[in-house]
């Protein structure tokens, strides 16, 4: 009995001493792996943050420029990022224990932390080597804000700034409305005329105006509107005419006019009458190119391009973008025809596609469904609130009218304005300008806010295949481009849409530089390739 109990006193020591150097390992290794953990932590933090960095510095879809190695490598050697025992950086040498960096293409960074080592301490006894090696690696991508900002529509080179217009071209070219004026009388006296020139091109030139007509006996002013209305609205009273007869008056354009880009329209005062607000004259400060809309050529229209989720392929790319990614061709020359370095999507869907099949005017079926009435239980683009303060009333209030029975989305261009800007200096935005950097990033929630390839020529007539040498951002409306975010004038009653029986019949629009957008936008999800240029989202990818 108690030979018995003695085995089992000592079988229980025994049990002990295993459970204890068990404890010990299992301590000793929690403790080297604690430390590993910590490094592994800090390191995993520092290069994903280093790498969207460089990333930010990236110049090119495939290879990495200096800046890209040189940010890299000032965040990843900065005294608040070092992790205790990390190996001397060498990013360049090919061996990723001292941190390695790549830019494989598509606008794309990869990036190795140069290693961490842990020191064992305890767990040495039960680990083989004296050290480990922690890693940490990343990568970084620049994409394009939503693919639902395109629209499946092209410009055309020469033609791709300011208003334009994108029409049905089913009937006859319809005469430019002149839009509301502000100030205005409720009578109206008989003056008629036409002015001559119509056009100073170089802004604050000096310029005078011929007026010619009839009924011009007894006028007390020659008066320049902008669309917006006030402040840009200017007088030459008659003490200040060059001359003046029953037929003719002649009057120096107010400096305050020529110093704006913009189409401003003409008319006579009589006492408190104005001359018909109908048959007032345009006069144009700026490139006539910028312009385009005013000569109503046509020079806008549809392009096709298949989806793998729809029969609807041009309503639903409306609504959603274009299906697939678009780019720009790297060698364009004329028109597509299998030349080198074309991407077509013809029949089915090809990402990249940089040559598209591109015919003139609006499909005015299929642009009706897309825009407003929607299409295979999806929504039309514009059939949402308008974004909170944007609408013409300060609200997100749609439209005061309907059209295809629909009040639509009623966002101004110049709410997204972030200086005091005009939208002419979006327009115009250049480096350092006042329009650069312009537009908030709020501006890609807005339904109406898009971007559409520019072609290098206008197929005249038929489906025609021409590469896509460009990309203009732009937004839906007809609000002047003397508008700014205090002053935004007025707006037609469906903001830019031009209705008919059928629908819409024109689609009015104001193209701008893409300096005018912030160069980076956080990520919101569902972004998509570069396109080459525009706002840069920079995403951790996998």
């Amino acid at each position: 009995m108690r030979q018995r109990v003695q085995d089992e006193r000592g079988a229980t020591a025994v049990m002990v001493a295993i459970f204890a150097v068990v404890l010990f390992m299992a301590g000793a290794v929690a403790v080297d792996m604690g430390q590993a953990y910590a490094k592994r932590s800090a390191l995993q933090s520092n290069v994903d943050m280093a790498v969207m960095a460089a990333a930010a510095e990236l110049t090119k879809a495939s290879g990495c420029n200096t800046e890209v190695v040189t940010k890299a490598e000032e965040f990843l050697v900065k005294a608040a990022n070092e992790v205790h025992g990390q190996v001397t950086m060498d990013l360049d040498d090919g061996d990723p224990i001292d941190g390695e960096i790549s830019c494989p293409g598509n606008w794309r960074v990869n990036l190795i932390a140069p290693r961490a080592i842990v020191e064992l301490t305890m767990g040495k006894a039960f680990e083989s080597g004296d050290s480990l090696d922690v890693p940490a690696n990343a990568s970084a991508q620049i994409k394009s804000p939503s693919r639902n900002h395109g629209l499946p529509m092209y410009g055309v080179t020469g033609c791709d700034y300011g208003p334009q217009i994108i029409r049905d071209d089913s009937g006859p070219a319809p005469t430019p409305a002149v839009p509301p004026l502000t100030p205005d009388s409720a009578a109206h006296n008989t003056a008629t005329f036409t002015i001559s020139p119509d056009i100073q091109s170089t802004p604050s030139a000096a310029t005078q105006v011929t007026l010619t007509g009839s009924n011009l006996t007894g006028a007390t002013a020659v008066t320049f509107t902008g669309a917006g209305g006030p402040p840009d609205h200017h007088e030459v009273p008659a003490t200040s005419f060059v001359s003046a007869t029953s037929t003719t008056i002649v009057v120096n354009v107010p400096a305050a006019v020529l110093d704006i880009e913009d189409v401003w329209f003409v008319r006579v005062l009589k006492g408190s009458d104005y001359s018909e607000r109908a048959s007032a004259q345009r006069f144009t400060v700026g490139a006539p190119r910028a312009y385009c809309a005013g000569s109503l050529e046509g020079n806008y229209g549809t392009i096709d391009l298949p989806r793998t989720d729809t029969s609807f392929d041009l309503e639903w790319n409306i609504i959603f973008g274009p299906q697939p990614s678009l780019a720009i061709h790297p060698a364009p020359s004329g028109e597509c025809s299998g030349d080198t370095g074309s991407v077509e999507s013809k029949t089915a869907p090809v990402n990249g596609t940089n040559c598209i099949a591109s015919e003139p005017g609006v499909k005015i079926a299929q642009t009706n469904d897309g825009l407003i009435s929607g299409k295979g239980g999806k929504a039309g683009r514009l059939d949402k609130d308008s974004t909170s303060g944007c609408s013409r009333t300060g609200d997100n209030s749609r439209t005061p009218t309907t059209i295809k029975s629909k009040n639509i989305n009623d966002d101004l261009l110049s709410c997204f304005i972030i200086n005091n800007a005009r939208i002419s200096d979006l327009i115009n935005a250049t480096a350092g300008s006042v329009g650069e950097k312009a537009l908030s990033a709020d501006i890609f929630n807005s339904p109406r806010y898009f971007w559409i390839p520019i072609v290098q020529r206008e197929p005249a007539t038929g489906k025609k295949s021409w590469p896509i040498v460009a990309f203009r951002p732009g937004f839906i409306t007809d609000q002047a481009v003397s508008a700014t975010e205090q002053s935004p004038g007025t707006v037609s009653e469906h903001n830019g849409l031009v209705a008919a029986p059928s629908g819409l019949r024109e689609l009015h629009v104001i193209l701008f530089d893409e300096r005018a957008l912030p160069e980076f936008a956080p990520s919101s999800g569902g972004e998509i390739d570069y396109i080459g240029s525009g706002t840069k989202v920079i995403v951790l990818v996998d």
